[in-house]
């Protein structure tokens, strides 16, 4: 049985990932291949090139903001993505997704045409880079003259890329829309996100239906997408989640060959 594995994207709270995998490999279900968009692009490189669950932890934990400010000013976002490139560079030195240990699938936004495309073969750095490029935080990534930026923009779980090569679709959601209290969406800041999140749900609905399980959990909504200082409490989430969902999914469906 082949077993995809689709990674959202959702800034900090990318660390649910961390603990989704974590918790797969436990119940020893293995994927054979990943696609993932913004923070969940990351995770799924890092996972994918051969970095265990356990030292995408730490990289997690040891992230603060003031790695983000670099001696160069950016053009066109808040910050550089020159952190995240450094990181890539130490950890997938072959720069190439041929070279990967499982077969990944990273979604982009094509600001100039329009919209999303995927990336699988070639370079592997730029398009992680793109991918993770939020608007106005982050400046755009330019490959081979086109203006990319954050996958999630249009497709923020990728399911349709790696649905045809798969028996069994997995997805990892970090952006459930959910029912808000009123004094919750107080301020400038909680309703421009309660927006966007509402936004990518919509982007997101045609991806869930070719799902076989999405692992996702209302108590993610708690954590800001921006928020570096619980990466303990984000991971365990993801664990517990995936631990509490998995294995009543493949119990139920009698999956005999996982």
């Amino acid at each position: 049985m082949r077993i995809g594995l689709a990674l959202s994207g959702g800034g900090t709270r990318g660390i649910f990932h961390i603990g989704v995998l974590a918790a797969l490999e436990e119940i020893g279900i293995m994927p054979n291949i990943i696609s993932g968009a913004s923070a969940g692009a990351l995770v799924g490189a890092l996972y994918c090139g051969g970095m265990s669950p356990k030292e995408i932890l730490e990289e997690a934990r040891s992230l603060k903001w003031y790695h983000f400010l670099g001696a160069r000013l950016p053009k066109n976002g808040v910050t550089s993505l020159d952190y995240i490139n450094d990181l890539l560079r130490r950890h997938l030195t072959h720069d190439s997704f041929e070279l990967l240990n499982i077969p990944l699938y990273v979604a982009v936004t094509n600001l100039q045409k329009g919209k999303e495309e995927i990336f699988s073969e070639g370079k592997l750095h730029t398009p992680i880079l793109a991918s993770c490029a939020v608007p106005l935080i982050f400046e755009p990534v330019i490959i081979e003259a086109q203006v990319y930026m954050d996958g999630g923009i249009l497709m923020n779980l990728p399911i349709e890329p790696i649905r045809p090569f798969c028996d069994l679709v997995i997805g990892s959601n970090l952006i459930p829309v959910d029912v808000l209290e009123e004094n919750s969406l107080k301020g400038l800041t909680n309703i421009l996100t309660r927006v966007l999140e509402i936004s990518i749900n919509q982007n997101t609905k045609s991806q869930r239906v070719m799902a076989d399980l999405i692992i996702e959990t209302s108590l993610i909504s708690k954590y800001k997408r921006y928020d570096l200082t619980k990466p303990n409490q984000l991971y365990e989430l993801g664990y517990q989640t995936a631990m509490e969902q998995v294995p009543d999914f493949i119990k139920d469906r009698k999956f005999q060959n996982i």
